[in-house]
Order: C-alpha cells, then sequence, then structure tokens
C-alpha cells in the first residue's frame, strides 16, 4: 500500500470515458452490472408509479429516461476515480480516517460529473482547475449529480454521507442503492442459491434500509433482475445451484458419506474424507457396509470400475457444491476402491468426470493402499504411474516408510502420503515425516481417533488430518449445510 501511495498521484480527467477508467477494474465490471439492474428496476419503477409522489417524481420517474437510468447506474461510483486503488474497495480494516476517505467518494463523484458536465458544454475552453458544481435545471444532470451523492444513503436514516431519510433520498438515487446492494449480495452469498438468497435479505429489509414501496418494484421486476444477474454470472464469480452428475435418491443403495478433515487443534475443517456405502443388506434394511465389506461380491460382478467411477462422479458433485458456495475447503479425499487400480487404466473417463464438473485436479484426491503397491505388476504400476503423470492426485494410503523407499514413489510420480495408523505417537515415526516433509511429500493424516493422536498429527506437519476426533460421517446436504453456518 505504501508504494501505490508513493506512485499513485490525483488525475484531472476531462471525459466521463476517462474517469471510468480511472476506477479498478473491478469496480468498473459493477458498475456496469448495477447498470443493468438499475434500468431493469426503474422500468418497473416508472410502471408501479414509485416515487411519483415526491416533489421531483413526477417528473423525473418517466419510461423515457430509461436509458438515462442505465447511465446513473454506470456512473454511480464516479468519484473513486479520484482515491488511489487501495481506497477503492471496502474492506473492514479500515481505520476510521480511511472509512471517511472511502466514504467521501459520494460527494467527490458529485462535484466530478458537475465539472465534466460543465466542461462538455465548454470543451474549447478546456476549462480544469478545482472540481465545481453550477446550479442546474436540466433533469439529466440533476439524476446523475443526486445518484452519485446518494445511492449510499438508507430510508432509515442509517447511510451516508449525510444520512437523509425517506423522501429526502431521491428516487433515482433509492433505486441505484438497491440495485448495487443486490449486486453486492448476490456476488458475495455463500450459497447456492445467491440470487435468491439475495432477495430474501433485501425484502427482509423494507420499511428500514428500503421503502416497502421499492421492495415492492423488485418483487415485481424480480425476473427481469434474474435475468442481469444471469447474463454477468461469470463476472461475479456465482454459479447457480449445482447440477449434479449423480442423482441421490432417497432409497438408492450406495452413497458417500463424508467425514470432516481439520488442519489445526482448533478443528478448523479444511477438508472431507469420502467414504463409500452400501444398502440394501437383505434381512438387514437399516444397516449398510462399506466397500472393503462387499469386495469379494463386487469382483464376482466385475462392478468394481463402475462402482468406482460412480462414486468419483459423487464426489466431484460434492467438490463442486463447495466451490459454488464459496466454501474454503481445499478438496476432498475419496476412499477409492483398491480393485479399481487392478482393473487397467480409466484415464479417459476420470479426466471427463473433471470436464463435466470443471473442477481442479488437485480438489479431488484418491486413496492408493500401499498394500496394492507392494503387490502390483508392471501392468498395474503403469496404470497408477499414467494417472499421476496426467494430474490425478493419488495419495497413498497406510504408508510404511521402511516398506517402499521415499525415492521410488518420487520416481512413481507420488507426492501425498498418509502414513499407517500404527505408527502413530512414536518418535521414529515423527522423524520420518519430517524427512519426507523435507524432500517435498505432502502428508496427510488418518485414523485420528484419541485427542492425543490427532494433537501428535498435527505437531508433526500433516496438511489435514481425519478420524472420529475431527467429527462423525454426515452426507452431502449436511456437509454443505454445516459448512455454510460455520462461516456465517
Amino acid at each position: 500500500m505504501d508504494k501505490n501511495e508513493q506512485t499513485w498521484s490525483r488525475k484531472e480527467y476531462e471525459t466521463w470515458d476517462e474517469a471510468f477508467r480511472g476506477q479498478s477494474g473491478v469496480i468498473r465490471q459493477q458498475s456496469v452490472r448495477v447498470a443493468a439492474y438499475t434500468q431493469a428496476l426503474f422500468v418497473q419503477a416508472c410502471a408501479s408509479g414509485f416515487g411519483a409522489s415526491t416533489d421531483d417524481g413526477a417528473e423525473r420517474m418517466q419510461g423515457e429516461y430509461a436509458d438515462l437510468a442505465y447511465k446513473c447506474g454506470m456512473y454511480h461510483q464516479l468519484g473513486k476515480a479520484l482515491v488511489p486503488p487501495e481506497y477503492q474497495l471496502w474492506r473492514p480494516d479500515f481505520t476510521e480516517e480511511e472509512q471517511a476517505v472511502y466514504r467521501k467518494y459520494t460527494s467527490d463523484g458529485r462535484l466530478l460529473v458537475a465539472t465534466l458536465q460543465e466542461r462538455g458544454t465548454r470543451a474549447k475552453e478546456k476549462r480544469k482547475g478545482e472540481y465545481t458544481e453550477l446550479p442546474t435545471k436540466n433533469i439529466p444532470w440533476l439524476m446523475i449529480r443526486e445518484t452519485c451523492q446518494q445511492h449510499m444513503e438508507r430510508w432509515d436514516g442509517s447511510g451516508y454521507p449525510d444520512g437523509l431519510t425517506g423522501n429526502q433520498i431521491s428516487p433515482i438515487a433509492q433505486i441505484v442503492g438497491l440495485a448495487k446492494e443486490l449486486d453486492r449480495l448476490s456476488a458475495e452469498t455463500k450459497s447456492e442459491t445467491p440470487f435468491d438468497d439475495a432477495l430474501t435479505t433485501l425484502i427482509s429489509q423494507s420499511g428500514t434500509l428500503w421503502s416497502q414501496e421499492l421492495i415492492a418494484v423488485l418483487k415485481a421486476a424480480k425476473n427481469k433482475c434474474r435475468s442481469v444477474y444471469n447474463k454477468y454470472i461469470h463476472y461475479t464469480l456465482t454459479l447457480p445451484k449445482t447440477i449434479p452428475l449423480v442423482e441421490k435418491k432417497k432409497d438408492r443403495p450406495m452413497g458417500l458419506s463424508y467425514r470432516p478433515m481439520v488442519k489445526d487443534k482448533e478443528g478448523t475443517v479444511a477438508a472431507y474424507e469420502a467414504i463409500p456405502w452400501f444398502a440394501g443388506i437383505a434381512d438387514r434394511p437399516d444397516e449398510t457396509e462399506n466397500a472393503e465389506e462387499l469386495a469379494d461380491m463386487l469382483r464376482r460382478t466385475e462392478l468394481v470400475s463402475e462402482m468406482s467411477l460412480y462414486f468419483l462422479y459423487e464426489a466431484a458433485d460434492a467438490v463442486l457444491r463447495m466451490e459454488n458456495c464459496k466454501l474454503d475447503r481445499q478438496g476432498i479425499l475419496l476412499q477409492m476402491m483398491p480393485d479399481f487400480y487392478l482393473a487397467g487404466s480409466q484415464l479417459q473417463r476420470i479426466n471427463q468426470v473433471f470436464k463435466d464438473q470443471g473442477i481442479g485436479k488437485n480438489k479431488l484426491m484418491l486413496t492408493v493402499p500401499e498394500q496394492l503397491l507392494k503387490n502390483a505388476n508392471k501392468a498395474t504400476v503403469e496404470t497408477l504411474s499414467r494417472y499421476l503423470r496426467n494430474g490425478i492426485v493419488l495419495v497413498l494410503d497406510g504408508y510404511h516408510p521402511d516398506d517402499i523407499s521415499p525415492k521410488l514413489l518420487q520416481e512413481l510420480g507420488f507426492t501425498h502420503l498418509r502414513l499407517a495408523s500404527e505408527l502413530h505417537l512414536q518418535q521414529h515415526t515423527a522423524n520420518a515425516m519430517a524427512s519426507l516433509r523435507r524432500i517435498g511429500f505432502t502428508l496427510l493424516g488418518g485414523g485420528a481417533d484419541s485427542p492425543d493422536a490427532l494433537a501428535w498429527l498435527l505437531d508433526s506437519g500433516v496438511r489435514f488430518a481425519g478420524g472420529t476426533m475431527t467429527g462423525v460421517q454426515v452426507s452431502e446436504d449436511e456437509l454443505i449445510r454445516d459448512a455454510l453456518a460455520a462461516e456465517k
């Protein structure tokens, strides 16, 4: 920040476009979205008679000014062009002085647009100097100036810069203020349905931050605003509700449960371990078995590959849901059925999973039991190496440092290890883990089934650890619900 403060200098703007480009890219993108929301709300407001009873509303709230409303939304933050980039975006750690600098963009914006309007009519004079505002009765000029000054005012007087209340705030400024908050909430809400949740929040503020009449306009224009949201969805980094690869019916005979994996002694969840389960056991309808218990049956019926890929699809759905909800998680560790690696390469189908859901390969890790690698023939070793060469993250699970040399693992392409739980709480194991980390391996922890084991794993430098001490197994829906609740 200090470097920016030394190199940045306040500029003299001659045109609207020049001043608009003086804002940071994030602000410009936001302003485009706000402009589109503003126009949709303004058209509906005019049809509903919103603001028509105010002193100037009957003259200004006319459909003929729909394009002007768009311009009001576009330039409502123009005053931010007069401050360094680090003060153009609000930050919760601003000091009182920095908050004052930031909030000044509203009144500065009004002076800037007024000056640019005056200069536009006196282009030949190329007048420069202090920003000033000359009186005007020009409706478009007044609407843009009022928007800049008042869009952060709120119906109950809690806004800034002047603490205006009720209809002291011009109708267009009220509309732009609502449009800006709709954009902010729908862009920042951690949810699978951010636009709908943003609407719910704004509606709950009716009569306090926003007039009841304006919220009625928002409700009536909901579909048009949703179209704006969908149009600019990739610029807000939000996505609509996840479309899953796996249909999770209540009575399905198989699925995944998820156990939290934590990164520190405070229990901060960093990832999840996905554990397959099977239902439909004869004479025991309420019980489930895991993949290991059904391994023989799956081999006999040659279902190992299909079932493994099914679980891979389901885990990919969970990763995408976490990303869509903007959860701060490093991914999922999927317990893969060991025999999957004996069936030959499935690289094309695995790659298709990542392509279909658009998630990074580092977000979905797959376990490989150490015993499988120890007993692997040349074909199986080549299958594993092929996965690793193509960016699939395989975690060697149940690793004993004395059984397979780290050098061999590096030659094969392994980068992630999880040591066998029977080696926990031993000094020579801690020493081995330190050595493995020094040469570049990422260590994960499993079998944290006592407070001592969990503390020891974290002290030994694992990236994250799982076990009975880190939480109970939950469904995918419970995972999302609990994770969202923890971040509020």
